[in-house]
């Protein structure tokens, strides 16, 4: 049996309850709420010792870190989108590392995370001058993921979806909680608008959503 433990409006959860729900892998979902603090107590403690969502546990075997459960369930069923040929692999192990290091930093933690998340705010000034540092290299980041799409095919490594859509595109959409401007990147709006259009996407976001809606009432209850 595999069980996943999430926040389903979480960055990280999302890609991979996208995936599992796109490829028809049957995951029971233990709901682990992050806003209220519940990946904080001493039992989820025992579950993942970094008290970080998702964690997937598999007949008694437990994993953490979205990459590494993404690619875990794509070889548990031999999806196509990690493929199994070396460059290949290697190609899509390269994206998803970038979007989870280099794009990570600069576009959610710098750019998104400091405006719906408290613990993330810095006092001013230094909240103005980190927004200040990362902007421009979240914008660079755009610049070559849009230049990636462009050139390289529909998706982020060529023609055939793979997990680094699944993982970039739930990263890219964060952006949404603050209507990130993502209109000089054509490719990047164009691919977004493909992986919006999977069955499970709406269903798999309902939670991200719901997320953005209580920002906006709130953001607008306060103007």
């Amino acid at each position: 049996m595999l069980k996943l433990y999430c926040d389903p409006a979480s960055t990280t959860s999302r890609p991979v309850n996208l995936f599992a729900a796109d490829a028809g892998i049957a995951v029971e979902q233990v709901l682990i709420s992050l806003l209220a603090g519940e990946h904080l107590t001493p039992s989820f403690a025992r579950i993942n010792p970094n008290q970080l969502v998702p964690v997937l546990e598999h007949d008694g075997f437990l994993l953490g870190e979205c990459s590494a459960i993404l690619k875990y369930l794509a070889d548990l069923v031999e999806s196509p989108t990690y493929p199994r040929e070396q460059k290949a692999r290697a190609r899509v192990n390269q994206w998803m590392d970038w979007f989870l290091t280099q794009f990570n930093m600069d576009y959610n933690y710098g750019c998104i995370y400091p405006y719906v998340l408290d613990t993330y705010r810095l006092s001013e000034p230094a909240e103005s001058e980190r927004r200040a540092w990362h902007m421009p290299r979240a914008a660079k980041r755009l610049d070559i993921l849009d230049a990636q799409l462009g050139t390289g095919g529909p998706f982020v490594c060529g023609l055939e979806i793979s997990l680094a859509d699944y993982l970039g595109a739930c990263f890219v959409t964060l952006g949404e909680l603050i209507d990130f401007d993502l209109s000089p990147y054509v490719h990047v709006q164009r691919w977004i608008s493909v992986l919006k259009a999977l069955p499970a996407w709406d269903e798999v976001h309902a939670g991200f959503y719901g997320w953005r809606s209580a920002l906006q009432a709130q953001a607008g209850g306060t103007a």
